[in-house]
Protein backbone atom coordinates (compact mmCIF):
# COMPACT_ATOMS: atom_id res chain seq x y z
CA UNK A 1 0.00 0.00 0.00
CA UNK A 2 3.34 2.30 0.18
CA UNK A 3 2.45 3.29 -4.00
CA UNK A 4 -1.32 2.28 -3.25
CA UNK A 5 -2.68 5.63 -2.33
CA UNK A 6 -0.13 7.70 -5.18
CA UNK A 7 -1.70 5.47 -7.90
CA UNK A 8 -5.41 5.59 -6.79
CA UNK A 9 -5.17 9.51 -5.96
CA UNK A 10 -4.11 9.98 -10.22
CA UNK A 11 -7.28 8.60 -10.58
CA UNK A 12 -6.28 5.61 -13.29
CA UNK A 13 -6.12 2.76 -10.83
CA UNK A 14 -8.11 0.88 -8.22
CA UNK A 15 -6.40 -1.15 -5.35
CA UNK A 16 -7.02 -3.76 -4.01
CA UNK A 17 -5.61 -5.54 -1.02
CA UNK A 18 -5.61 -9.19 -0.03
CA UNK A 19 -4.51 -9.28 3.30
CA UNK A 20 -3.34 -13.07 4.69
CA UNK A 21 -2.41 -11.39 8.42
CA UNK A 22 -5.92 -9.71 8.96
CA UNK A 23 -8.65 -11.12 6.24
CA UNK A 24 -11.12 -9.02 7.46
CA UNK A 25 -9.30 -5.94 5.61
CA UNK A 26 -9.24 -8.20 2.49
CA UNK A 27 -10.75 -7.98 -1.02
CA UNK A 28 -11.20 -11.71 0.26
CA UNK A 29 -9.98 -13.34 -3.04
CA UNK A 30 -10.36 -16.85 -3.18
CA UNK A 31 -7.40 -18.57 -5.16
CA UNK A 32 -9.14 -22.06 -5.06
CA UNK A 33 -11.51 -20.66 -7.75
CA UNK A 34 -9.10 -20.40 -9.79
CA UNK A 35 -7.36 -24.11 -9.61
CA UNK A 36 -8.39 -26.18 -12.92
CA UNK A 37 -5.16 -27.79 -12.89
CA UNK A 38 -2.09 -30.05 -10.59
CA UNK A 39 -0.33 -27.08 -12.62
CA UNK A 40 -2.67 -24.30 -11.16
CA UNK A 41 -2.24 -26.20 -8.14
CA UNK A 42 2.14 -25.79 -7.94
CA UNK A 43 1.96 -22.05 -9.51
CA UNK A 44 -0.65 -21.27 -6.35
CA UNK A 45 1.64 -23.22 -4.09
CA UNK A 46 4.87 -21.43 -5.95
CA UNK A 47 3.35 -18.22 -5.44
CA UNK A 48 2.21 -18.52 -1.95
CA UNK A 49 5.85 -20.36 -0.59
CA UNK A 50 7.48 -17.20 -2.79
CA UNK A 51 5.13 -14.29 -0.82
CA UNK A 52 5.45 -15.62 2.50
CA UNK A 53 9.29 -16.72 2.79
CA UNK A 54 10.06 -12.75 4.85
CA UNK A 55 12.61 -10.71 4.56
CA UNK A 56 12.95 -11.86 1.04
CA UNK A 57 15.99 -14.23 2.33
CA UNK A 58 15.64 -18.24 0.75
CA UNK A 59 16.02 -20.58 3.33
CA UNK A 60 17.74 -24.03 2.48
CA UNK A 61 16.27 -25.55 -0.53
CA UNK A 62 15.14 -28.87 1.16
CA UNK A 63 12.55 -27.49 3.57
CA UNK A 64 11.10 -25.24 0.59
CA UNK A 65 10.76 -28.77 -1.34
CA UNK A 66 9.11 -30.60 1.57
CA UNK A 67 6.53 -27.49 2.40
CA UNK A 68 5.79 -27.27 -1.72
CA UNK A 69 5.17 -31.29 -1.82
CA UNK A 70 2.77 -30.91 1.25
CA UNK A 71 1.10 -27.36 0.62
CA UNK A 72 0.42 -29.29 -3.09
CA UNK A 73 -0.81 -32.27 -1.21
CA UNK A 74 -3.03 -30.33 0.87
CA UNK A 75 -4.50 -28.24 -1.62
CA UNK A 76 -4.55 -30.89 -4.09
CA UNK A 77 -7.03 -32.57 -1.57
CA UNK A 78 -9.04 -30.17 -1.00
CA UNK A 79 -9.63 -29.35 -4.84
CA UNK A 80 -10.38 -32.63 -5.75
CA UNK A 81 -12.16 -33.72 -2.76
CA UNK A 82 -13.43 -30.89 -0.48
CA UNK A 83 -16.88 -29.46 -1.40
CA UNK A 84 -16.72 -25.89 -3.29
CA UNK A 85 -17.67 -24.16 0.04
CA UNK A 86 -14.80 -25.88 1.90
CA UNK A 87 -11.91 -25.24 -0.89
CA UNK A 88 -10.35 -21.85 0.51
CA UNK A 89 -7.43 -21.27 3.05
CA UNK A 90 -9.45 -21.45 5.80
CA UNK A 91 -9.67 -25.40 5.33
CA UNK A 92 -5.75 -24.99 4.30
CA UNK A 93 -5.60 -24.20 7.65
CA UNK A 94 -7.27 -26.54 9.58
CA UNK A 95 -5.35 -29.33 7.98
CA UNK A 96 -2.16 -27.45 8.88
CA UNK A 97 -2.98 -27.15 12.50
CA UNK A 98 -4.22 -30.85 12.47
CA UNK A 99 -1.07 -32.09 11.86
CA UNK A 100 0.49 -33.32 14.88
CA UNK A 101 3.39 -34.91 15.31
CA UNK A 102 4.88 -37.33 17.96
CA UNK A 103 8.80 -37.74 17.64
CA UNK A 104 8.75 -40.37 20.54
CA UNK A 105 5.79 -42.57 18.35
CA UNK A 106 6.88 -43.79 15.33
CA UNK A 107 3.26 -45.18 14.56
CA UNK A 108 1.12 -42.15 15.52
CA UNK A 109 -1.05 -40.66 12.73
CA UNK A 110 -2.76 -37.45 13.10
CA UNK A 111 -6.25 -36.94 11.33
CA UNK A 112 -4.55 -35.65 8.07
CA UNK A 113 -2.38 -38.57 7.59
CA UNK A 114 -5.32 -41.03 8.39
CA UNK A 115 -7.36 -38.78 5.74
CA UNK A 116 -4.71 -39.32 3.26
CA UNK A 117 -4.84 -42.81 3.95
CA UNK A 118 -8.14 -43.41 3.33
CA UNK A 119 -8.06 -41.58 0.17
CA UNK A 120 -5.11 -43.85 -1.10
CA UNK A 121 -7.26 -46.90 -0.64
CA UNK A 122 -9.88 -45.58 -2.83
CA UNK A 123 -7.60 -43.51 -5.21
CA UNK A 124 -4.16 -45.09 -4.88
CA UNK A 125 -3.13 -42.61 -8.07
CA UNK A 126 -4.53 -39.50 -7.24
CA UNK A 127 -2.36 -36.39 -7.21
CA UNK A 128 -2.62 -35.45 -3.70
CA UNK A 129 -1.80 -39.12 -2.28
CA UNK A 130 1.05 -39.07 -4.76
CA UNK A 131 2.53 -35.63 -3.78
CA UNK A 132 2.18 -36.35 0.17
CA UNK A 133 3.90 -39.78 0.27
CA UNK A 134 6.99 -37.51 -1.37
CA UNK A 135 6.42 -35.53 1.45
CA UNK A 136 5.64 -38.23 3.78
CA UNK A 137 9.43 -39.79 2.50
CA UNK A 138 11.40 -36.48 2.75
CA UNK A 139 10.04 -35.93 6.41
CA UNK A 140 11.25 -39.72 7.38
CA UNK A 141 14.80 -38.59 5.90
CA UNK A 142 15.01 -35.61 8.00
CA UNK A 143 13.46 -37.59 11.19
CA UNK A 144 16.24 -40.42 10.09
CA UNK A 145 19.40 -37.64 10.09
CA UNK A 146 18.11 -36.15 13.23
CA UNK A 147 18.55 -39.45 15.15
CA UNK A 148 22.17 -39.98 13.36
CA UNK A 149 23.17 -36.61 14.23
CA UNK A 150 22.17 -37.72 17.87
CA UNK A 151 23.98 -40.80 17.72
CA UNK A 152 26.61 -39.16 16.66
CA UNK A 153 27.06 -36.34 18.92
CA UNK A 154 26.48 -38.32 22.39
CA UNK A 155 29.92 -39.23 23.97
CA UNK A 156 31.19 -42.93 23.50
CA UNK A 157 30.77 -44.02 27.70
CA UNK A 158 34.14 -46.00 28.01
CA UNK A 159 34.63 -49.02 30.26
CA UNK A 160 37.54 -49.58 32.44
CA UNK A 161 39.36 -53.57 32.74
Amino acid sequence: MECGHALQAIGKYEIKVFNTINFSKSMHYNPFAYIHSEKDILKLVTTLIANTKGDGKSGDEFWTKAETLLYCALIGYIHYEAPIEEQNFATLIEFINAMEVREDDEEFQNPVDIMFENLEKRKPKHFAVRQYKKYKLAAGVVCFKRLLNQSIRKPLKTHSL
